[in-house]
């Protein structure tokens, strides 16, 4: 007699991050000398938080053109703050600031819920995280551009890039890479293919083979705009020729990066009702 396997369940998690995200779009916009349906929605989200009290903003002299959450730090149990990036648009400025959120994560009470996600106080303006320097990437070695493994990654490129060509002849056995929904780019131009070592100029080494390569591209539009991109490719060797075994998420880097410190850039001096506060909060 076979036993019946559990079934799987999918499992849901609240996102402050996302929740002080809309909090913070949606008081921007709004005006607490109106009533609208804004309005409403915040006071739902943030009991008790003042609204902004601006003629300007009604009247349409800013624009919140993009907002996004750039840090998050649990703070307490259930408690987290949440650091808003936000681009605005005065018509004579653009300006980028950023806002701490605390938001409260209670947990669900009943069967099938999820709990419930509050903004615990109005926002505060920060300044942003430290800019950091560029970091250098682990392909020392430059390829000549007459070499079969620079042809490779161009003949890839190109066909990737403007749709003209087949991608499977260029590809691995095994590997599968999705066209692009429409072809954005009517040439491309390789500028600098760089290795991960030296010695990969000449014939094409035996089957197996694996060299990993950085690549800078220029990507012109049927506009004209000219686009700088730059891919990380796992190129292997087989039958004498390189093929792409992997379009890798980004380049490898010389040295790993330190951990993020996960200390928000402000913590208010008291969590909310029902979450601890934290032993040691600090700032960055």
């Amino acid at each position: 007699m076979r036993t019946a396997q559990p079934t799987a369940r999918a499992t849901a998690a609240l996102d402050p991050a996302g929740f002080a995200q809309m909090f913070v779009s949606l008081w921007l916009r709004a005006d607490a000398s109106t009533d609208d349906a804004r309005a409403r929605a915040l006071r739902s989200m943030a009991p008790g938080v003042a609204l902004l009290t601006d003629a300007q903003n009604a009247q349409g002299a800013r624009t919140v053109e993009q907002c996004a959450a750039v840090r998050s730090a649990q703070i307490a149990p259930g408690y987290w703050s949440v650091v808003v990036g936000v681009e605005l648009d005065s018509g004579s400025a653009v300006q980028l600031r950023y806002f701490a959120v605390p938001v409260q994560v209670a947990s669900s009470t009943g069967t099938g819920a999820l709990g419930s996600l509050t903004v615990a106080a109005a926002p505060a303006e920060v300044g942003p995280a430290a800019a950091g320097s560029a970091p250098q990437t682990r392909y020392p070695a430059a390829v000549a551009s007459d070499s079969a493994l620079a042809a490779s990654t161009t003949a890839f490129l190109s066909a990737y890039l403007t749709g003209s060509g087949v991608l499977s002849p260029l590809l691995s056995p095994g590997m599968q890479l999705a066209s692009l929904p429409v072809a954005p780019y009517a040439g491309v131009q390789v500028v600098q293919v760089s290795a991960d070592r030296s010695g990969l100029d000449g014939a094409v080494p035996a089957d197996g083979t694996v060299a990993e390569v950085w690549v800078q591209v220029t990507a012109t539009d049927p506009a004209g705009t000219q686009w700088p991109l730059q891919y990380a490719l796992r190129m292997r060797a087989r039958a004498g020729r390189w093929e792409v075994a992997a379009l890798e998420p980004g380049p490898q880097l010389a040295s790993t990066p330190a951990a993020p410190s996960t200390a928000p850039s402000v913590v208010p001096s008291t969590a909310p009702s029902g979450a601890a506060p934290s032993s040691s909060p600090s700032a960055s």
